[in-house]
Parts: C-alpha cells; structure tokens; sequence
C-alpha cells in the first residue's frame, strides 16, 4: 500500500512541532549550563555570600531574564516548570521567586489562554497530539462549565502533575476567562511555594531541607493524583444520574 502523503497544513505542522522541539532543547542546556556555575557556589557560606552579591549585581536585567524564562515555559508546555521555580528561590529568595513565577505564570497563562481561544485545535496541534486533547475533551467534565473549573483547580493545585495541557484545553472549553486566569495562578501557589523554598534552602546550603521537600513534593502529588482521579469519578457519576 503506497504511503499517504502529508498536506501542507501537516506538513508545516511537522516544521513547526520540531521548531518547537529544538527550542526546547537548546533552552533546557542553556539553563543547565547557566546554572552550574550559581549550583557550584553553594559548596560553602563564602561562595554563596558571593553568589547574593552576583544577583544584587543584575538588577533589573537578572528580573525581567527570569521572568522572561518563566513565560516561555509556560507557553512552551513541554519545558517542566519546577526547575524555573527552584531556580527562582535560589536567585531571589522564598517570596520573590514566588512573586515573580505567579507573575511569570499569569502573563504566560494569559497568553496561551486568549491565543488558544483565537486560532483553537491548530494552536494545541503544535504542542500536543490529538490523542492527548481527545483524552481530555472526550471527558464529561468538559462539557460542564462549573464541573471543569473545579476539575482545573483540582488539578492546578496538585504538584508533579502536568498543568499546562489544561490552559490550551481551557481556551477550547466553556469556562469563564476571568475566574480561570485567577484561578489557574493562585492554584499553583501551595506547589509552587514548595519548589521555592527548595531552591531557596538550596542557596542557603540547607540541603536536608531541600531535598525533605522535594520528597514531599512528590508523595503530595501521588496522593493529590488518587484524590483527582477519585473525584473525576465522582463527577462523571453525577452526570450520569442527572440525566
């Protein structure tokens, strides 16, 4: 049987997913690179004092560059976030990190939300297959604008679990944009607090602490995993008797 042949559509689809893909990799060992010298300068009191006065150093510039970093991973979902947000606590401590990955996380949310709501399916194609949003929309959560917020914000809030697939998938959905914007930002912040303060301890050589809270970290979001999976029973179940 002779091969089907890509259209152009597909095709520039392909072009732009490895686009996408060689961003991704070049952004990911520019980070690692850049942060070995900052992970380095952790080894003693000495060092670190020196790495807070290379931070004071950029000013400005360091600020905006991080926030900068913090909105590509979020509108290139297949960046992880919790290296930028341990990143952030080591650069400018618990609640300037936080500040600025929520302001980070808003405007990049923002944007992917108003843009996905703009072009739709062809948008999302590029970061995700069909299979991955089929799974998603084919839930009878979504089809229940007050059932699906709860579902996100279930789900936002939940460490280790993927978030950013539901921003595209919100732009698609019925939710209201307003309270899905808030909602989304200020959901991520006990995960969120979490990482940073790992990354925080780390600059201050507390490394007991950090990796205590990486560990919990992750047993929060194997048990935040059962719990969603129990209540999307539950939703689907109370649709099911509604009707």
């Amino acid at each position: 049987m002779a091969k089907s042949k890509l259209t152009k559509k597909e095709k520039k689809k392909v072009i732009i997913r490895f686009i996408i893909v060689a961003i991704t990799i070049l952004f990911i060992a520019f980070l690692t690179i850049g942060a070995l010298p900052y992970i380095k300068k952790l080894s003693s009191e000495a060092s670190r004092l020196e790495l807070q006065q290379d931070i004071s150093n950029m000013g400005i510039k360091g600020v905006l560059f991080t926030l900068l970093l913090q909105i590509l991973q979020i509108v290139v979902a297949v960046i992880p976030g919790q290296p930028m947000e341990i990143i952030s606590g080591m650069l400018y401590g618990v609640w300037g990190g936080m500040l600025l990955c929520l302001v980070g996380i808003f405007i990049g949310t923002t944007l992917v939300f108003f843009i996905t709501r703009k072009l739709g399916m062809n948008f999302i194609e590029l970061f995700f297959s069909k299979e991955q949003i089929k799974e998603i929309k084919n839930k009878k959560v979504f089809r229940n604008p007050k059932k699906l917020e709860l579902f996100m914000f279930i789900m936002f809030v939940i460490p280790v679990i993927p978030k950013d697939i539901f921003i595209y998938v919100a732009g698609i959905s019925p939710v209201n944009s307003k309270r899905f914007l808030i909602m989304a930002t200020i959901a991520r912040i006990p995960g969120l607090f979490i990482t940073v303060y790992a990354g925080n301890s780390l600059s201050e050589g507390n490394f007991i602490i950090a990796t205590a809270l990486v560990v919990l970290f992750i047993i929060l979001g194997i048990i935040g995993y059962k719990v969603s999976d129990i209540l999307e029973k539950k939703l689907e179940k109370k649709r099911i008797s509604v009707k």
